[in-house]
């Protein structure tokens, strides 16, 4: 009876064991998963003008507006970031002119050791010209892609009017990778936090590669107050973090369950820093007409990592390989895709078992059935032998009656 039972045992707690996580080659730390997670949806903003100025025979090119940052918040294509950072999409014409030629006063006064009256006096008599304006609003994603925007709703850039430095655009594209928005009335004091963006300092300039430009940097911090709020009474999430510069602007404020909880906006050298609260961006998302909300893409690709952090590098490769279908611009499927294949091929792939469970179940399901048959029959066995053994005991002994 025991040897049956035995199998059934070791049956059933095979199949029931538990799910068990193991750690890829190398451990990923909670924040560099969170970074990897984050990083397709960071992108960086362009947002400026520049026209020729001709002096006799010397051009001079002039230029107003710049770059920032920011995070894609719908897989439709909708952007949030700073207003500030693409005011220049405002501009009519008119003004377009007229920060240009403040621009070649500056270029005058700088480089050619003019007076500003003197510079001033060029750009009215004429003799310094304008050539045609050109704009340049585009969002380069950490795919590389280069994509104009359209400007669908704008606040105030910091310190003028309301101080709801936020704006939302909107660039072509589907199943675009996304980031969550938190809740900023929730935040702490001393909570820690990461900075995620484009500052222009991290591009090497001229000792930087073209490819540099694409990559984002990741300033891990503190919410050093979340009681500020600006002058006009918008709140404001004050957080120190280091290697913050300008074109960080834009660019979104994560706490550690990676939810945005706000926008850097503006600071002082060395910090701190101040950021828009998440509670402001909802608001300009409404006014926008759309909702923050995951797609197809983050679903597919947060899985593949979940699978390639514990070492299943054939059901990562999968999932990454979905990714790169629905959207073939994502930043880093080309690279894990590689690593998974590799790995695969160096027999560092584990086994996913619960791929199994279904098969083990149906067996377990028929050695079960046998072992309970088994027992069965052999418990029939034993009471028809005890029955047996019992009548026999029961009959009388025959004698030899004498004639």
């Amino acid at each position: 009876m025991k040897k049956p039972a035995v199998i059934l045992l070791l049956i059933a707690s095979f199949v029931c064991l538990p799910f068990t996580v193991w750690a890829a080659d190398k451990e990923w730390t909670a924040e560099e998963k969170l970074a990897k997670l984050n990083k397709p949806a960071v992108v960086r903003i362009y947002s400026f003008y520049w026209a020729p100025w001709t002096i006799g025979n010397v051009q001079i090119n002039t230029y107003y507006g710049g770059h920032g940052s920011g995070a894609i918040i719908n897989p439709d294509g909708y952007v949030v970031t700073n207003a500030h950072v693409v005011e220049a999409y405002t501009h009519d014409d008119k003004k377009k002119r007229n920060n240009l030629a403040w621009d070649l006063v500056r270029i005058l006064t700088t480089k050619y050791n003019l007076t500003r009256n003197q510079a001033i006096q060029l750009i009215n008599s004429q003799v310094a010209r304008i050539g045609p304006v050109q704009a340049v609003n585009v969002v380069i994603t950490p795919g590389g892609d280069q994509l104009p925007f359209d400007l669908k709703e704008i606040g105030s850039p910091a310190g003028n009017k309301d101080g709801k430095d936020v704006a939302i655009i909107k660039i072509e594209g589907r199943n675009l990778p996304t980031v969550r928005l938190g809740d900023s009335d929730k935040i702490r004091t001393g909570e820690r936090i990461f900075v995620a963006g484009y500052p222009a300092d991290a591009d090497l300039g001229a000792w930087g590669a073209k490819k540099s430009h694409q990559e984002w940097s990741w300033a891990p911090g503190t919410i050093s107050s979340d009681k500020k709020t600006s002058a006009q009474g918008t709140p404001l999430i004050q957080v120190n973090a280091e290697g913050i510069k300008p074109g960080n602007s834009g660019g979104p404020v994560l706490n550690a369950d990676g939810e945005v909880i706000g926008l850097l906006t503006f600071g002082t050298p060395g910090g701190p820093h101040w950021a828009m609260a998440s509670r402001t961006i909802q608001e300009f998302v409404r006014k926008a007409g759309t909702v923050n909300e995951r797609g197809i893409t983050d679903t597919a690709y947060k899985q593949g990592l979940e699978y390639y952090w514990q070492g299943y590098y054939s059901k990562a490769l999968s999932k990454f390989e979905e990714v790169k279908r629905l959207y073939a611009k994502h930043s880093e499927t080309e690279g894990l895709i590689a690593d998974c294949q590799h790995k695969i091929a160096q027999k560092l792939d584990r086994t996913y078992w619960p791929d199994y469970y279904l098969y083990l179940g149906i067996v377990a399901v028929i050695l079960a059935g046998v072992s309970i048959f088994l027992l069965l029959r052999r418990q029939q066995l034993k009471t028809s032998s005890a029955k047996t053994a019992g009548a026999n005991a029961q009959k009388p002994d025959q004698e030899t009656m004498p004639e």
